[in-house]
């Protein structure tokens, strides 16, 4: 800048020219104003592509539910179970799947029963559950821990069940 334009300037800010000052200062919010107007839609634009890929996902992640409940149906015709005889059918299935051994501790709760197995293959775990599954009852809560053994894992199962109404 040459030595007029810095005059110009300093005329300007010390408002010696009427009206400049206010027309800087309208010029410098007009821009402020128009960065954070680009901010807001730039991060407008970007949610809205989240959104709509977070969507996409949900959509796609409930056919999949809705086909693996087809194939459930499918394969597994349920069984009812009456609210009284959830021990019992529950030592059926642990029996059936040969996972007797594996039982630790079953005992009555006030919506079902608590149950915990120790020592679980992942594939004797489906077992399991499809059984749950197959004679209609529920998973209130569980817990699942994974425990390291030679080159796989095995699981210790706490849930507490009761039957589907």
């Amino acid at each position: 800048m040459n030595k007029l334009d810095m005059r110009m300037l300093q005329s300007i800010i010390n408002g010696e020219i009427p009206g400049a000052r206010k027309t800087l200062l309208f010029l410098i919010a007009a821009i402020f104003i128009w960065i954070i107007g680009f901010v807001y839609s730039s991060n407008a634009t970007s949610t809205e592509k989240i959104y709509i890929s977070e969507q996409g996902r949900l959509v796609t992640m409930n056919e999949l539910a809705v086909q693996y409940r087809q194939l459930l149906g499918e394969r597994i015709e349920s069984i009812k179970t009456a609210a009284g005889d959830l021990t019992p059918v529950f030592s059926k299935i642990v029996e059936e799947a040969g996972l007797s051994d594996r039982l630790q501790h079953i005992s009555q709760v006030s919506r079902g029963i608590s149950v915990q197995m120790d020592r679980l293959y992942a594939e004797e775990l489906v077992t399991l559950l499809n059984g749950l599954n197959k004679y209609g009852i529920r998973i209130i809560s569980s817990e699942l821990r994974a425990l390291p053994f030679q080159d796989k894992r095995l699981f210790t199962f706490s849930v507490t069940l009761e039957v589907e109404n």
